[in-house]
C-alpha cells in the first residue's frame, strides 16, 4: 500500500529491491553533512525490516525515510529530501506513512541538532513537539532538541526510551581512525560510529588491554594515542580474572588451530578480549578479519566462562546493523549495584505490577495516580530503574529526564526494608552521578511522594529544599572560589534562581568541606583545605572503596554506604581534619603498579583503644578487631580515619605519570605513611584522573 500525492508516491522498500536502496544510499550519501555516515549494510538492513520508505516523483528517487522501532515508538533515523524536492510537501507526506503505518506504537521521535537552520520551525511544521533537550554524543558535543509527535495513546503504559546506552570496546585501529588519522580513505569505515543516530546510542570505551597494542607503535604515534586514549573511559574488571580468561583464550585457540604459532599481535589481542570480558563490556569492535572469523565463534563454546560467552566481537558496521538487538539483550541484564547483594535492572513494559508495588498509600498517593505518573514517564527520555535485593524482592525504583543540563527525578522511591535508608542515599548519589555523567548542572527531585527515608537521605547528602522541591548542584569545576561560584550561579540560573554567594578566597577548611559536599564535585583550589596522599593495599581498598573489583559481594553498608573508616596506627603524622584525601593504591603482584584511583573528603579522625573503635566503627570500615590490635601495636591505640564523599576516578593516575608530573611541580617522591600532597598538585592529579568526556 503506499501515499499517494499528484506527483509523489510513498512506498515501502522491500529488502529484495536492491536497485532502490542502493538510490537511498547515494541520496543518503550527498546529505551526510547532516545525516553523517551510515553503512550501506545498515540501508539493507532497515529494508528487511519494512522500516525504509522512498518517495518518489514520476519514478525519480526524491526523498526517504529511515526509521527504528524501539519497543514501542518510531525513532527516525534519516528523514532526507533531495533539495530540488525541499518545501515541496514530501517531509510531511513521508512522516505521514511513517505515522499511519504505526499508529498502534506511542508516537514517533526525532533528535536534531540546534545549529540546522531554520529547524524549529521545519520540526513544528511537521506536526512535532518539542520533548526535551540533549546534547550530542559527536566530539563537538552539539546542543540538540528531542521531537515527538505523539499518537495519543494516553493509557499505555509501555516505556518509550530506548535502552541505556550501550558500552563497546574498540582497538586501536578503530581509535586510530577516529583520532589520529582522520583523513586517511580508510578511516571513514569507523567514523560511523560517528553517525548522530549511533553516537548517542553508544558509549565508546578502551580496554586496559590497549597499553599493550600502542607499546608497538613509533614513540610519537604512541604520544599521540595515549593523549587520545586517555579521553575513554577505562572500565575494568579484577585482574585475576582477565588473567584467567586470558589464559582460557589462548588454550580454546591453540586448540582450535594447534599447528598456528601465536605472534606478540595475536597474544596482545586476546588480552583486549580477555581485559575487556572481565570489564563486562560485552561488545568489542574490531576490523581484524582474524578475530572476527576464527576467534569470535570458539567464544560462544565458552559457556563454563560466560563473560566471554556473552562477549560479541564485530565491526563497526554490523554494530549499527545490529545496534537495537544487542541493546536490548546488554540493557535488561540485571547489574550489580557497587559490588554489593543488590543489583538495578531498566524496567520494560512488563515491569508495571512491580512498580505499582511503590504506591504511597501512607502519603494518599491513590493507584491512578501512580498509573498516570508512570504513563507521564513512558512519554519521557529517562532512565528508568527498578532495585532488587539478593533474593529478588523490588526495594527501590527510579527514573530521571535530563532536559536542558536539569536532571529531572519525577520516580524517587524505596520499599521499608533494613537498608532502606542506605539505598536511598545510594539512590540520591547515583542521581548526582548520572547528572555529572549526562553534563546536568543540577538535579531536582520532582517526586511529590517522596517516603521518610528519601526524605531524611536528601539532607544527609547536601540537597537543598527550595520551594518545597529538592534540589542538588552537580558543579564540574575545580578553580578559585570565584570560578566555583561563577559555576554555581550558572546551574542555578538554570531552575530560575539568583545568583549563588561569591566565596572568598582562603575559605577556612570546615567552610570549604562543605560547600564542596553541596557542589559535589567542585573542588575549591584557593581554600585552606589541606590535602593529603593515603597509601593503601588493595585488599583493603578492594572491600572498603571497591577498586580493584572482585567476584565476591561487599556487604551493603561498605558498598553503598556513603561513610568509611580506614584505619592506622596512632603515630604522628601530617593528618588534619577536615581535609582531602588522595588514595594511592600500592603496587601488587596480582593488581600492577601502585596509582592514584581516587580522593575523598577526611570528615574526622577518632583515636581510641582498639575494642573502643571497633564497636563504634564496625559496619564503616573492613578491619577486624585483631587487625586494629594489630596496627595499634605496643602504643595500645590507633587511628580511625572517617571519610566520605569517595570519588573512584574513570582513569587511573600510574606512578610514572605522577612521577613526571613532579618535575616541575611539588609532590612527595614516595607515598608510604600519610603525605601532605601540594594543592596545586592534586588539582592537577585530579584533572588528569578526569579527562573530558566527549
Amino acid at each position: 500500500m503506499s501515499t499517494k500525492s499528484p506527483n509523489v508516491v510513498i512506498e515501502v522498500v522491500a529488502g529484495s529491491d536492491a536497485a532502490m536502496i542502493e538510490r537511498t544510499v547515494e541520496l543518503g550519501n550527498r546529505s551526510k553533512k547532516t545525516l553523517g555516515l551510515f553503512p550501506r549494510e545498515a540501508y539493507f538492513e532497515y529494508a528487511t525490516k519494512s522500516c525504509l520508505l522512498a518517495a518518489t516523483c514520476d519514478g525519480e528517487l526524491v526523498g526517504y525515510a529511515l526509521f527504528r522501532l524501539p519497543r514501542n515508538e518510531v525513532t527516525l533515523v534519516h528523514l532526507c529530501v533531495d533539495k530540488p524536492f525541499r518545501e515541496k510537501g514530501v517531509a510531511q507526506l513521508l512522516v505521514n506513512e511513517v505515522s499511519r503505518r504505526h499508529r498502534a506504537r506511542l508516537g514517533v521521535r526525532a533528535k536534531c541538532r540546534d545549529s540546522y537552520a531554520d529547524i524549529q520551525r521545519v520540526w513544528r511544521g511537521l506536526g512535532f513537539k518539542h520533548l526535551g533537550r540533549a546534547r550530542g554524543r559527536g566530539e563537538d558535543k552539539a546542543p540538540m532538541t528531542v521531537w515527538w509527535l505523539d499518537h495519543g495513546h494516553a493509557n499505555l503504559f509501555t516505556p518509550v526510551d530506548e535502552p541505556t546506552e550501550l558500552a563497546v570496546a574498540i582497538d586501536v585501529n578503530i581509535l586510530m581512525d577516529l583520532h589520529t588519522r582522520k583523513n586517511h580513505p580508510q578511516a571513514e569505515r569507523s567514523l560511523v560510529l560517528l553517525a548522530p543516530d549511533v553516537a548517542d546510542r553508544i558509549e565508546m570505551v578502551v580496554p586496559h588491554g590497549l597499553e599493550r597494542d600502542l607499546d608497538r607503535h613509533s614513540a610519537d604515534s604512541l604520544s599521540r594515542l595515549a593523549d587520545v586514549a586517555a579521553r575513554y573511559r577505562r572500565p575494568s574488571g579484577p585482574p585475576k580474572r582477565a588473567e584467567e580468561l586470558h589464559e582460557v583464550l589462548l588454550d580454546a585457540v591453540r586448540s582450535a588451530a594447534p599447528d598456528r604459532a601465536l605472534t606478540p599481535q595475536d597474544a596482545g589481542d586476546l588480552w583486549h578480549l580477555a581485559e575487556t570480558a572481565a570489564a563486562g563490556i560485552q561488545v568489542f569492535l574490531t576490523w581484524d578479519e582474524r578475530l572476527r572469523s576464527q576467534v569470535a565463534p570458539l567464544l560462544a563454546r565458552l559457556v563454563a566462562f560466560p563473560e566471554l560467552a556473552a562477549l560479541r566481537v564485530i565491526d563497526p558496521h554490523h554494530l549499527v546493523v545490529h545496534l537495537d538487538e544487542l541493546a536490548h539483550s546488554v540493557a535488561y541484564q540485571p547489574r550489580t549495584l557497587a559490588g554489593s547483594s543488590f543489583s538495578t535492572e531498566l524496567a520494560n513494559a512488563q515491569s508495571e505490577a512491580v512498580l505499582l508495588t511503590f504506591l504511597d498509600r501512607r502519603g494518599g498517593e491513590t493507584r491512578q495516580e501512580l498509573k498516570s505518573r508512570l504513563n507521564a514517564l513512558a512519554r519521557a527520555p529517562r532512565s528508568h530503574s527498578i532495585v532488587r535485593a539478593g533474593d529478588g524482592t523490588a526495594v527501590g525504583c527510579y527514573a530521571s529526564i535530563v532536559d536542558d543540563q536539569v536532571l529531572k527525578a519525577p520516580l524517587l522511591r524505596v520499599l521499608d526494608h533494613p537498608d532502606a535508608d542506605t539505598m536511598a542515599r545510594y539512590l540520591l548519589w547515583t542521581l548526582r552521578l548520572e547528572a555529572r555523567n549526562q553534563g546536568a548542572r543540577v538535579v531536582r527531585i520532582e517526586d511529590p511522594y517522596l517516603s521518610p527515608a528519601i526524605e531524611r537521605a536528601a539532607s544527609h547528602e547536601s540537597y537543598q529544599r527550595i520551594n518545597g522541591t529538592w534540589h542538588s548542584w552537580v558543579i564540574e569545576a575545580a578553580g578559585s572560589s570565584t570560578q566555583v561560584s561563577s559555576a554555581v550561579s550558572a546551574a542555578q540560573a538554570q531552575v530560575g534562581l539568583g545568583p549563588a554567594a561569591l566565596l572568598p578566597p582562603h575559605l577556612a577548611p570546615e567552610s570549604a568541606a562543605q560547600y564542596e559536599r553541596t557542589w559535589w564535585p567542585a573542588k575549591i583550589t584557593d581554600s585552606e583545605l589541606p590535602h593529603f596522599a593515603v597509601a593503601i593495599q588493595p585488599r583493603w581498598s578492594a572491600e572498603l572503596l571497591g577498586e580493584p573489583q572482585t567476584l565476591t559481594h561487599r556487604p551493603t553498608t561498605l558498598a553503598l554506604g556513603r561513610e568509611h573508616v580506614y584505619y592506622r596506627g596512632n603515630h604522628p603524622s601530617v593528618l588534619k581534619a577536615p581535609g582531602r584525601l588522595l588514595w594511592y593504591l600500592t603496587q601488587d603482584a596480582s593488581t600492577g603498579g601502585g596509582r592514584f584511583i581516587g580522593t575523598s573528603l577526611l570528615d574526622a579522625i577518632d583515636i581510641g583503644a582498639p575494642l573502643e573503635l571497633h564497636e563504634q566503627f564496625a559496619h564503616y570500615g573492613v578491619f577486624t578487631f585483631a587487625d586494629i590490635d594489630g596496627a595499634a601495636g605496643e602504643r595500645g591505640s590507633a587511628q580511625a580515619l572517617r571519610v566520605s564523599y569517595t570519588e573512584l576516578f574513570p582513569r587511573h593516575i600510574r606512578w610514572p605519570e605522577y612521577f613526571d608530573l613532579i618535575q616541575s611541580m611539588d609532590g612527595p617522591k614516595q607515598i608510604q605513611g600519610p603525605v601532605r600532597m601540594p594543592t596545586a598538585t592534586f588539582a592537577a592529579i585530579y584533572e588528569l584522573a578526569n579527562p573530558p568526556k566527549r
